[in-house]
Formats: C-alpha cells, sequence, structure tokens
C-alpha cells in the first residue's frame, strides 16, 4: 500500500529521517508541480506517495536536470 501524505505531512516524515534536512515545503510542491514525484491534487492540497518522494529525494543523482 502506498503511503499517501500532504505537502506538511511529507516534511515531518523527512525530518524524523533527518533533522537537518534542508528540504522544504516549497520544495517538495516544487516537485510535485514538475511532475518529479507521484502526486494528486485534492481540492487546494497536493497528496503526495511519500515513498515515491523519498527515493526521488535518496536516489537523484547532480547529472540529472535537478533544481
Amino acid at each position: 500500500m502506498n503511503k499517501i501524505r500532504t505537502i506538511p505531512q511529507c516534511l515531518v516524515e523527512i525530518k524524523s529521517l533527518d533533522k537537518d534536512s534542508a528540504v522544504t515545503e516549497n520544495f517538495i510542491r516544487l516537485l510535485c508541480k514538475s511532475g518529479k514525484v507521484k502526486h494528486f491534487k485534492s481540492g487546494n492540497k497536493y497528496l503526495v506517495n511519500l515513498d515515491n518522494l523519498l527515493e526521488f529525494l535518496n536516489y537523484t543523482t547532480g547529472g540529472e536536470d535537478n533544481e
């Protein structure tokens, strides 16, 4: 089963794994808007696939089109 979270919930999960993480809500929102992580919208909220987000953050290299 996929772990679906709101952007603030994703940030809490990331901070629980790495309290000094520089990831922000705005960065996660940008990843959603650019289609780099799996998500869907419910009203004004982005619902993010947390596993996909963590995979993106763990496996993206500097050679790709990162922002």
